[in-house]
């Protein structure tokens, strides 16, 4: 994966809940700005933020107040802008620590990393989009430019499709709905692109994505579940085309990842259907 961190979407698209009642707006534009701060920076102004989530500045002026008196944002008073603060950052040990993920599958993802030549990826939903939650590389694949805390495609990239193939249907709805809206896609496009993916599932036994979402990408990509209180996640193997060609992850590295999948699902207690 060589995308600069120019390359990516700045901002996802503003909800559109206006016939649901039990949606609350205010939370939603404060969860917006907290999206805003990915792994590749660690500040940004209020002017930043509103070009972002798409809101008035005045608007963003109070809810980064309201989110610094929480300690979810803190101000950096010589630099005017904001960044992370305690209270956001302590989340991420939570998730993480919950059911302890990261040590059930990093020997995986080393051992992926090291059988594709590339790089071996956690990558989790977003909302509209799908998060880079960990990666390893190859040692000897070092243009990996994607950072943990990107956010990246969720129907173009193969690990968006395996985790749209990993939910009940009502859920699997919802998730294309803000996955499509998110891209830009018509709901044609996006039906296409979900039916193409179940049937990778069904013939290859995981997602692909061979230039679809940068060119000279390649991925594929399989979703566990990591016991029942946690949603699916995803394990994408990727690299350019020079160095990860797709027969190289289809014939070499897609046996592996199944394998993997079914082993860290095995060590969850989830029981896979056949």
């Amino acid at each position: 994966m060589e995308a600069q961190a120019s390359d990516l979407p700045a901002a996802a698209p503003p909800f559109a809940h206006k016939d649901d009642r039990h949606f609350v707006t205010a939370l939603a534009r404060g969860l917006d700005v907290l999206a805003c701060f990915r792994g590749f920076e660690t500040q940004l102004g209020n002017a930043e933020l509103a070009q972002r989530c798409g809101l008035p500045k005045s608007t963003i002026s109070r809810l980064t107040h309201t989110l610094t008196e929480l300690g979810y944002l803190r101000f950096d008073a010589a630099a005017g802008k904001y960044g992370l603060g305690s209270s956001a950052l302590a989340l991420a040990p939570a998730g993480r620590d919950g059911a302890d993920v990261m040590a059930v599958v990093r020997p995986h993802m080393q051992r992926l990393a090291e059988l594709s030549q590339g790089v071996a990826s956690l990558i989790l939903r977003d909302r509209g989009r799908m998060l880079i939650f960990e990666n390893f590389q190859s040692e000897s694949y070092l243009t990996l430019r994607v950072a943990v805390g990107s956010r990246i495609s969720g129907l173009c990239t193969a690990a968006g499709r395996a985790y749209l193939q990993a939910l009940p249907e009502a859920e699997r709805r919802r998730a294309l709905a803000a996955f499509r809206a998110d891209d830009g896609l018509s709901a044609d496009e996006a039906a296409d692109i979900a039916a193409r993916s179940r049937a990778d599932i069904a013939r290859l036994g995981c997602t692909t994505s061979f230039g679809e979402w940068l060119p000279d990408i390649n991925s594929i990509a399989a979703a566990f579940r990591p016991g029942a209180a946690l949603p699916p996640m995803t394990l994408s193997c990727s690299g350019p085309n020079a160095v990860v060609p797709p027969g190289h992850l289809l014939e070499v590295v897609r046996p592996a990842l199944i394998d993997s999948v079914r082993q860290i699902e095995g060590q969850f207690g989830v029981l896979r259907k056949r």
